[in-house]
This record gives C-alpha cells, sequence and structure tokens, in this order.
C-alpha cells in the first residue's frame, strides 16, 4: 500500500514534546459566500531531519512531504471536554476518567520552506519604477590605462 502525503500550509505554532519537534499547519480553502476554511494538520518532524522551526516565522507557506501515521493520545475526559465544550463540568468520576483518543498526524521526511509572494515581486524603488541593479565591476585586476566601465555587462 501507498502511503505518502504531499501538504503546504502557513505555520501556526510549534512545540516540542518527548524530544520530539511537532508543528501545525493550516490549509486555506474557498468556502460559501466568500468566507475561507482553514484545515489544520499536526506534523511531526522526522528526528533525523536537520531542520530548525525555531528560525521559521509563524505564517510563513511550509510544503511538507511524509506519511500519515496513527497513534492514540491518552488524556483525561475533563481535558477533551475543555478544549470542546468550554465550562462543562462532568459529574463525578467522569472527570476524572483516563481515554484514549485516536490521532492521525503527518510525519515529515522532508520540509520545505516557501518563499512568500512578497518577497518574489519585482522591487521597485521608492516611485513605483522598477529598481535598477547596482552595477557590479568585473573581478580583473586594475591595470593603468584600461577603461573598466568598457567591461561591465549591463549597460
Amino acid at each position: 500500500m501507498l502511503n505518502q502525503v504531499n501538504f503546504e500550509g502557513y505555520l501556526t505554532r510549534f512545540w516540542e514534546y518527548r524530544d520530539l519537534c511537532y508543528m501545525r499547519l493550516a490549509n486555506h480553502r474557498p468556502g460559501e459566500d466568500g468566507k475561507t476554511f482553514s484545515d489544520y494538520v499536526t506534523v511531526l518532524i522526522d528526528p533525523s531531519l536537520d531542520f530548525d522551526l525555531r528560525h521559521i516565522q509563524i505564517g510563513r507557506l511550509l510544503r511538507v512531504s511524509g506519511r500519515i501515521v496513527g497513534r492514540d493520545i491518552v488524556e483525561p475526559l475533563k481535558m477533551v471536554v475543555a478544549k470542546s465544550h468550554g465550562d462543562v463540568e462532568l459529574p463525578g468520576k467522569l472527570s476524572t476518567l483516563v481515554i484514549r483518543r485516536p490521532a492521525v498526524q503527518v510525519l515529515a521526511t522532508s520540509v520545505k520552506l516557501i518563499s512568500d509572494a512578497r518577497s518574489s515581486r519585482a522591487k521597485t524603488d521608492r516611485k513605483g519604477e522598477p529598481a535598477r541593479k547596482k552595477s557590479e565591476l568585473p573581478a580583473v585586476p586594475i591595470e593603468a590605462g584600461v577603461d573598466l566601465a568598457e567591461l561591465t555587462t549591463d549597460c
């Protein structure tokens, strides 16, 4: 069977738990009436990857490749209810009941930072015109009688 995932999403948060690095990615999709809906995915970064999330800003677009893995999360029922229903109190022994709930996440074997649209636009000067590249001198020794202006290529 094939178990392969490619996912692009915006980094919403990251954390470490038991020497493993996790991140949460949001993928936005159009919904009804012009609204945008988001799908969130938890990603476990393969420990063998040399990728440090501490240098990535929240909100950056990332592409992960890997596979889907499942696990059981063991936690008190009181915490599950608190996350989903706010201030609901469970009666008696239900608040101390520990449950297993299945969870699915992506095990990332590859993580790539996607350059955002702002940095890929053509740079402009203050007047809104395309910025000109600064001409660079060629890497040649300066000799008397040689006009270096003739050696530049962007004229």
